[in-house]
């Protein structure tokens, strides 16, 4: 441990100041809208308060019956049983994560409206008076959200159910419990906490999205402050929805923390025991593998399918060089904002290693918080202090907007919102190195500089890497806040789909939506080959 220096200590006080200050300007906005127009939540609470509570409780409800059914069934059959396929499926069912769901949307749309290619196969079987109902409505988003976000609940309950201690299983059998009674009293119990912290990320998740949910026209917050902000111009509301749903967000990831750490203590298995999966046979056996792989069907193979068929059906021919800029543009910022990301993670983890002080926790926590806003809000609490500087240099001559609708904008809306997923993953890289060598080096008479360059960043690599792969990925999926703080002709992939997609040019919008999910399955795929390789020498 070291004294923090003067200068380390102000670096931390302005990287908090820069990263907080969006949330810091947005309470005060709201503030003071309440002190200068009380009546403005009055009017809110009698026109579409009410309404947007109750759509946003039904849609998290559904979510969390469908992302718990998808994820807790097949995350217990692919850990306690033993069938045909199921290697395959315990790493496939994690794919759907590299679907955005508004491009999820923009498939299923295609396929089941009315003049849709399934829609009219069934109708062809079916009969004329054979209806499929209407996708886009609250029921369809709730079915689109669900096979993007079961994942969530799936890795934590897998985690849970194998790190459970075998003793527990067989004592139930031994009991006479049948394998239903085993799961209810036995596994689901075990799996509980994980559970809880998977469904947490998953409303986290819901009551972020805005792409899926605009395009399908639902009213939940994240749209209504969109709507309330940019098509009404009513900013004192639009911050005013923002901050209940930010409020609501930061109570979630408290809750979601503390679960987390309830969570250690239910999945510790016995040291170098192993789990005996009950082997399945016959049409049982087929029955599981069935429902085990319709969320991955549903949730990647299906979509992707889709996609494809509208990328090689096209009457027009498609504008590739267009495509690539656009692939471009968003691995440019992505790129970016990573690289900013992991130097800014790799100071305040290491900071907060050496330094034990409590405002450089708190700091460090308050930050990590970011990752959980709503690009939504985060559009919002960027760009009214961006516009109030640029006022301010407008006013002193300067004649062109030096940060609104800029790619700086941009870069920092991204690193107040991703510098999270650097910061977890190089504090948890940190954490595997032992004290003992900082001490060791320390002796030595090495700075704490010299540490980190010489000694803690080559072991980092992979952890750095991890986090720089996480950031672009999340950049190239991010859609509010792009779409709002680009600049003029700066389109993304994420962008472009939308538009098309919005414009009912799904045909159009395929190609960029396929780019994005080829480019979000590489850390998937990575995630999916490192999870197998500790499984192997787990067993060994």
């Amino acid at each position: 441990m070291f004294t923090l220096g003067l200068r380390s200590r102000i670096s931390v006080a302005l990287l908090a100041l820069l990263l907080l200050m969006p949330f810091v300007y947005l309470f005060g906005l709201a503030g003071v809208s309440l002190v200068q127009a009380p009546q403005v939540l009055t009017h809110l609470a009698s026109t579409i308060l009410p309404d947007l509570v109750w759509q946003t409780v039904y849609l998290c409800f559904g979510v969390v019956v469908l992302t718990s059914t998808m994820g807790v069934l097949p995350a217990w059959w692919v850990s306690a049983h033993e069938f045909p396929g199921r290697r395959w499926l315990e790493w496939l069912l994690l794919l759907p994560l590299a679907m955005p769901s508004y491009v999820i949307a923009y498939a299923y749309t295609d396929a089941l409206q009315y003049s849709g290619w399934l829609a009219s196969g069934l109708r062809e079987i079916l009969g004329n008076d054979f209806r499929i109902p209407e996708i886009r409505s609250t029921s369809g988003a709730i079915l689109v959200l669900s096979f993007v976000l079961y994942p969530y609940v799936y890795i934590m309950a897998r985690t849970a159910f194998l790190g459970r201690s075998p003793s527990m299983l067989d004592a139930a059998r031994s009991l006479g419990h049948s394998a239903t009674s085993a799961f209810l009293k036995v596994g689901l119990p075990v799996a509980r906490p994980a559970w809880v912290v998977g469904l947490t990320l998953v409303l986290m998740e819901t009551l972020a999205e805005y792409g899926a949910l605009s395009y399908f026209g639902v009213r939940t917050f994240t749209t209504a402050i969109f709507n309330t902000w940019l098509n009404l111009g009513d900013r004192e509301s639009a911050a005013l929805l923002a901050v209940m749903l930010l409020v609501v967000m930061l109570a979630l990831i408290v809750f979601e923390s503390k679960a987390r750490g309830r969570a250690q203590f239910y999945t510790q298995s016995g040291k170098g025991s192993t789990i005996e999966r009950k082997r399945l046979r016959g049409f049982q056996a087929g029955w599981v593998v069935f429902l085990s792989a319709m969320p991955f069907v549903l949730g990647f193979v299906l979509p992707v399918l889709i996609l494809l068929a509208l990328v090689v059906d096209v009457d027009t021919s498609i504008n590739w060089a267009r495509s690539f800029q656009w692939a471009y543009h968003s691995a440019l910022l992505g790129g970016m904002a990573a690289l900013v990301a992991v130097v800014l993670a790799v100071f305040l983890a290491y900071v907060k290693r050496q330094a034990h002080v409590w405002w450089v926790t708190a700091i460090y926590r308050l930050i990590s918080l970011g990752y959980g806003v709503p690009g939504a809000i985060l559009a919002i609490a960027i760009l009214l202090p961006l516009a109030t500087v640029d006022r301010f240099t407008y006013d002193m001559g300067w004649q062109v907007p030096a940060l609104t609708g800029s790619v700086l904008a941009l870069v920092y809306a991204y690193n107040v919102r991703f510098t999270s997923a650097a910061l977890q993953s190089v504090d948890s890289g940190l954490q595997q190195i032992t004290r003992h060598i900082d001490e060791s080096a320390r002796i030595l008479g090495r700075t704490p500089r010299q540490v980190l360059w010489h000694v803690h960043l080559p072991v980092l690599r992979g952890s750095v890497a991890t986090g720089m792969l996480l950031v672009i990925v999340d950049v190239i999926k991010e859609l509010p806040a792009t779409l709002v703080l680009r600049p003029f002709d700066f389109d993304t992939l994420a962008v472009v789909s939308y538009q098309f997609a919005s414009d009912e040019r799904l045909t159009e919008a395929a190609v960029p939506a396929l780019m994005i999910v080829m480019i979000a399955l590489v850390p998937i795929l990575l995630l999916i080959r490192q999870g197998a390789r500790q499984a192997r020498s787990g067993k060994q």
